[in-house]
């Protein structure tokens, strides 16, 4: 049976640390024959910011129906496990990030049709030195609300565009991460 892992960059650098960090990740997933890997960037797709009309708690679901969130969603419903990375800005995830889990809101009222409970995620936060606490509090909160089981939590310390790859410390803990994903996968 495959297993399907959604990795997720909410950065809004393209190519950037976040990305590279994920990609590495699903690469390293990659090699089990089993596996299935899809690498997405929230900033590709239309996603209005929540407009705050409170519709959902009604419907269910969110009353904006005119971009790409859904879409976006529906990827995440379809994976056995989701690989979230995020930059550190000001202590909380970037603000594309942000949008996309604030759209989630939809769901609030009525959880179980977020339709997430019982995945698997594993969060990797990349900053130059500080903030992860509270940023990993937003994400942690986020997904378990909706019944998503953190299995793992890496930080990675990067800057500049390329940074990350370049320091072997760092990439070595992200292999270490898929080592330990295809474990609890695999047994």
């Amino acid at each position: 049976m495959a297993w399907k892992v959604l990795g997720l960059s909410g950065s809004p650098r393209k190519d950037g640390n976040t990305d590279d960090a994920v990609r590495e990740v699903l690469q390293a997933l990659a090699e089990e024959p089993a596996v299935t890997t899809e690498f997405l960037r929230v900033a590709d797709y239309h996603i209005e910011p929540c407009i705050g009309c409170r519709e959902c708690m009604r419907l269910e679901d969110c009353a904006q129906q005119d971009d790409e969130f859904h879409l976006l969603w529906r990827k995440l419903v379809q994976s056995d496990l989701l690989l979230l990375g995020a930059p550190v800005y000001w202590n909380a995830p970037p603000g594309i990030m942000k949008d996309f889990i604030d759209r989630s809101h939809a769901y609030y009222a009525a959880p179980e049709k977020a339709q997430l409970r019982g995945k698997q995620a594993a969060i990797l936060s990349v900053a130059t030195g500080g903030g992860f606490e509270p940023h990993e509090s937003v994400m942690r909160s986020w997904l378990r609300y909706y019944g998503v089981d953190i299995v793992e939590q890496v930080r990675l310390y990067a800057c500049e565009k390329g940074e990350l790859l370049q320091r072997p410390s760092e990439v070595q803990k992200l292999r270490d991460l898929a080592v330990r994903l295809r474990n609890r996968h695999y047994g």
